[in-house]
Order: C-alpha cells, then structure tokens, then sequence
C-alpha cells in the first residue's frame, strides 16, 4: 500500500518500542502523563451517571450538538471568567474529543505545508507530532526557567516574519520540562505578539495543578486582539477515560473551528459530557483539584527527597511547582536514550528527553512522571535509576 507523505513525520519507531515496552504490566512506569487511578471519583461518577441515564437517558446516547453541551460550556466560561476576570460566553467555547483533538484542529485550521511554527525548547512531542502532520516547519524559542525569552522571540520574528503561521506554547507547567513562566514575561510575551498576526495555542492542561500559589495570568485573558486559542482539559483535573476537553477563543475564531468538526467526528461524546456536566452541579469540582494537588504534591515531595538520597551529583533538575513531571539532565556527552535500555532490563521506564525537540535535539535529558506511581514504586524506581545512574556516568 502507498501510504500518505504525512507519514514520515510521525514519530519515530525506536521510541514507539520503548514505550511500548515501558508500559509492561511489570514495569515501574514513569514514562507516562498519566494521572493517578486513585484520584477518580469513582462512587460520584456512578450517581452523576445514574442520574442523566434516569432523566435524559435518550438524549444523552444521541448525538451532541458540534459545538458540544450547553450548560457544560457555560460552566467552563464561567470557571474561566471567575479565574481570569474575563467576560467570556458559551459561544466562546467548543467541546473537543480530548486535548489532542484540540490541537490536530488548530495544525488543520492553521498550516499550511512550509509553514512556520514557533514553540518552547523543549516542547510537547504530541502536540509536535500532530503539527507535523500538516507539513509544519518548526523554530525553537530560546527558553528559559521564566520563559520564552523576549529579546529572542523578537530576533525570530523579524527574520522570518510572513512565515511564521503560529506559536504552540504551555505556560503552566509545562510538559516535558515542568517550568511555569513568570507573569512579566507573559505579558511581555503577548505584548510582542499584538504585532503580528500570528495564532497562538496556548496548552493549559496542567494549569490546575498548582502546589503554590503565583501570579498566572493566562495568556487569553491577556489577549486585546483575538488571536489566542486556549486549549483545556479534563483529563488532569477529573478523569482522561471521557476525552472531554475544549478549546476557548474569540466567537469569531470559534466559528471557524465548527467548520472542522463535523469533518472530524461529528460531535463529542454526549453522555460524557452531561455526565460531567451533572458531576459539577452535584459536586465541588474545585474541592476534587485539591485533592488530586495534595496526593502530587507529596507524590512530587517524595520523588525529589528520593532522588536527592540516590542520584550523584553531577545530575540536575528542578523542584516543579506544578504539574506532573521532573526534568532531568545528565551531564554533557551522555545519552538518555542509552540508559533507558539498561533502566528496562531492570522493569524501570522513562522519557528520554530527546524526543521533546524538533531541532536542537539534546539526548541527555529525561521525562520523570511522578503521578501514576504508588508511593512504594516510586522510591524503589528512583533507587533503581540512582544505582544505574552511578555506574552509567562513571
């Protein structure tokens, strides 16, 4: 069979192997972004879905509407404008089959073959994967723990002006790195963009899992020209087994998007979402985020104390203040990628971070999810990791 061009941008096979095996049933997994089992609510979800079932059974098994249900999309922009202090409406809101739908919506909506975008270095390899797919080329911004540097970004943009199509960014925790930008380089961030007419995808599916409190405005609520696409989740803050995600922007920009939706999957799931939509009614939302923030948070305390006990020295990262990940660097000229085959053989898995580039590949680094695992399997991982750390850098 002749497959599509598109094809040889997918992901590579040599990581497609290993995380298949990384995910063993046997395997001490710290590969994934996966949320904790534990943190679903199981026993509330059964009474939300009772209840749309007993009222609007017939309903909820047909198909949604493309822009998804109302009073669910009048919940996230309430949540929102309660957040940011904005005014937005149910009309600024789309209901998608998960955050990557969201994402492979914006690639069709905005690029064209050749067309520039411009991301964090490093950045999300899905959200790179499905960009690629539309035949993206791609340009590392200088990063830093703050940030997208400013006076950098100014450099890229006034070299390569009309090619640059659009900006994919994750200012709250990001993945793979964890680093959460300051709200001045936000701002200033958003200030240099008012002058181009670029789109800018902002990822928030980590925004909620904050361990302190900072000032974080989010880049939408800072936006005075419609040009910022936000894209939120529920798989972080209640439970990934829905797909039940959105994108928010200006109703103008949102029109756009409902012209690709059909062409997709028609509508999301729409017993999903008025279970959700049920679940919040009948349930504090916010009190469930606290919970899931408190079992990270000592998940995230446990992990670092673990690997400041077994690690050498010569290995560093930084304390997250958020999210669900630890990124790690080992020393110049040692590769990720060949640890992870001796970390395998002993049922231990990760993220080398080489995957996370698109340009200036840097194979030293790693992807440390501490969320998924019970605390028992996260000690005696990161002990694992610390021996073969040891003898690997000698």
């Amino acid at each position: 069979m002749r497959l599509s061009k598109r094809m040889e941008k997918m992901q590579d096979r040599e990581l497609l192997r290993l995380m298949e095996l990384a995910e063993a049933p046997d395997m001490i997994s710290f590969s994934g972004g996966f949320p904790s089992p534990q943190t679903y609510p199981i026993a509330e979800i059964k009474e939300a879905l009772t209840e749309v079932l007993d009222l609007h059974g017939y309903e909820a098994l047909s198909y949604s509407s493309t822009s998804g249900y109302l009073p669910l999309r009048e919940k996230i922009a309430k949540r929102m404008n309660k957040k940011y202090s904005m005014q937005l409406s149910a009309e600024s809101v789309i209901i998608t089959s998960g955050s990557q739908q969201g994402l492979d919506m914006c690639g069709m909506l905005f690029i064209d073959k050749g067309d520039i975008v411009l991301c964090e270095t490093p950045s999300y390899v899905g959200a790179l994967n499905a960009f690629k797919a539309y035949g993206a080329d791609f340009i590392e911004v200088p990063t830093d723990n703050e940030g997208i540097i400013p006076s950098e970004l100014e450099k890229i943009l006034s070299e390569y002006g009309e090619r640059i199509k659009m900006a994919y960014v994750i200012p709250d925790f990001q993945n793979p790195t964890c680093r959460c930008w300051t709200a001045e380089r936000r701002r200033a961030f958003m200030n240099i963009m008012k002058d181009y007419d670029i789109a800018i995808i902002e990822d928030s599916a980590y925004e909620e899992i904050a361990y302190e409190e900072m000032d974080r405005p989010s880049l939408i609520s800072l936006d005075d020209k419609g040009q910022v696409i936000n894209c939120g989740s529920f798989s972080k803050i209640f439970c990934p087994g829905f797909r039940v995600a959105w994108i928010c922007s200006s109703e103008s920009m949102i029109e756009k998007f409902l012209l690709l939706k059909p062409n997709i999957d028609l509508s999301s799931s729409s017993i999903n979402q008025r279970m959700i939509d049920v679940y919040m009614d009948k349930f504090d939302l916010d009190e469930h985020i606290g919970k899931i923030i408190e079992l990270y948070k000592s998940r995230r305390d446990l992990a670092v104390s673990t690997m400041k006990r077994c690690f050498p020295p010569n290995v560093t990262y930084e304390i997250p203040k958020g999210g669900i990940f630890v990124w790690i660097s080992l020393p110049q000229g040692y590769n990720a990628r060949e640890l992870l085959q001796l970390a395998l053989q002993k049922k231990v898995s990760f993220v080398p971070g080489g995957s996370f580039y698109t340009t200036s590949g840097k194979e030293n680094e790693i992807r440390l999810n501490y969320s998924n695992m019970c605390e028992e399997k996260i000690v005696k991982g990161i002990e694992i990791l610390g021996g073969l750390l040891r003898d690997f850098l000698k």
